[in-house]
């Protein structure tokens, strides 16, 4: 019982939940099926952007749409989504859930370790397995730069920071899910119901009511901002709360004493104190514009003036969510104006059910009007210049934009053939020789305890 009390104890069981991880097979069948996707993803993207490449490298203004981050590393991290959303969630099942089943735990809550640590150690031996995960695709990333791709590195590591934070969130989904049921297979069901059901959520942007409302609740909204190039101070805060929230119902669900009423009432107690943090870090207006090309600011000229802007501004849309125009308003437009003006409300009028053609019979159908001071605008473009134009105008400023210099593009084109031999071949076969490697050293550590 000493040796359980012991000091040592937390890296003595870090070490065991690593070599457990390693030694298993989840992970590195998780990491083989990411190795192809990632090559099949990486080589379509290369092959499209090189065909891209052929005309943008004729025209200058062509040229200044090729992005690489849109291109060919978006895409390429794709893969990375589908197989942390859809295999992660096991190999995080795993940890926690044979601990549970077989009665580890039970041993582990005999010494001076609570639950809390228990349960963040397993989060740190999982965090190699992401690592190993986030290797795979970012070596990816390195092939391009050996083609002579260009990469804005600012770019990838806000991209990496928002992928891991996704992953954080799946992670404690799955923890606190394997707390929750009596089985792996039941706690992977769950699980995938929370991941899965973000998809839902993402179709429902595009729907008005009470629907396209909870589709800001999807856990791929925040993963969108990251792939834009912007990073989002309050989104991360909140990603994390919610993830250390959903660890925190894991902590109260392990306890095997623990009456069912107090699990009830500490869970509620979890969830109120998660909700008002998340509530509180939302008006933290703390954001960097990570992207080579600006995508995601205005002129700094005209993000000043916007700033100047202190009376309540409201946009009134005539558009169904689901519009086109409504989509590249809400992708290129409103964040940047949701940032920079002090007292913004957007407002999506009722339009009605869509008449023919997928256009709605209403007369207004397609205007955007703005409110600001007593004064009233309204146009049908949904063209940055246009907007910033009117809305100048209703302040009654005057807008000189500063010199900037212009994004000029990186078209390539690079023959993508060959590069399976290191997704196909070598990368699975490193993994497989990792994986003999881990389930080789127990082996050899008990002869010499002989």
């Amino acid at each position: 019982m000493s040796s359980l009390r012991s000091p040592s104890l937390t890296p003595t069981l870090l070490g065991k939940e690593v070599r457990s991880l390693l030694t298993g097979s989840t992970l590195w069948i998780l990491l083989v099926i990411l190795s192809v996707l990632t090559g099949y993803s990486f080589t379509q993207a290369v092959d499209l952007f090189s065909e891209a490449s052929t005309t943008a490298l004729q025209f200058p203004a062509l040229a200044r749409g090729m992005t690489p981050l849109d291109g060919v590393i978006v895409p390429t991290f794709g893969a990375l989504y589908l197989v942390t959303t859809l295999l992660f969630p096991f190999v995080a099942i795993r940890m926690l859930g044979d601990e549970v089943q077989g009665g580890g735990l039970k041993l582990l809550l005999q010494s001076r370790l609570g639950l809390t640590r228990i349960v963040a150690v397993k989060m740190a031996a999982l965090a190699l397995g992401w690592l190993l995960a986030l290797f795979t695709t970012l070596s990816a990333v390195g092939i391009w730069v050996w083609l002579d791709g260009h990469v804005f590195w600012p770019e990838v590591a806000n991209l990496a920071v928002g992928y891991t934070l996704y992953a954080l969130v799946v992670a404690a989904i799955a923890f606190f899910a394997s707390a929750l049921t009596e089985s792996n297979a039941t706690a992977a069901i769950v699980t995938l119901t929370f991941t899965l059901g973000s998809w839902v959520l993402d179709f429902a942007a595009g729907t008005q009511g009470w629907l396209h409302a909870l589709s800001s609740l999807s856990l791929t909204v925040p993963l969108r901002t990251y792939e834009h190039g912007l990073f989002s101070l309050p989104q991360t805060l909140q990603t994390l709360l919610i993830a250390a929230g959903l660890l925190a119902l894991c902590v109260v669900w392990l306890h095997p004493g623990r009456p069912i009423v107090r699990k009830l009432s500490y869970s509620a107690a979890v969830v109120a104190c998660t909700a008002v943090l998340v509530v509180l870090v939302a008006p933290i207006q703390v954001y960097s514009d990570v992207s080579e090309d600006r995508r995601n600011s205005f002129n700094p000229a005209d993000e000043r003036a916007l700033q100047q802007m202190t009376e309540s501004l409201t946009i009134t849309i005539y558009l169904s969510p689901s519009d086109s125009l409504a989509q590249e308003l809400e992708q290129r437009v409103l964040p940047v104006l949701r940032r920079n003006i002090p007292q913004l409300d957007v407002v999506y009028a009722d339009t009605g059910s869509p008449g023919t053609l997928g256009t709605s019979a209403g007369d207004k159908y397609g205007t955007v009007v703005y409110e600001y001071a007593g004064k009233t605008d309204e146009s049908r473009s949904t063209s940055e210049e246009e907007i910033l134009s009117i809305l100048h105008a209703l302040a009654g400023q005057n807008v000189t934009p500063d010199q900037v210099p212009e994004y000029p593009g990186y078209p390539l084109v690079a023959d993508p053939a060959y590069l399976g031999i290191w997704f196909y071949g070598l990368l699975p076969a490193l993994f497989g020789v990792l994986w003999w490697r881990a389930r080789l050293l127990p082996r050899r550590r008990a002869k010499q305890g002989e």
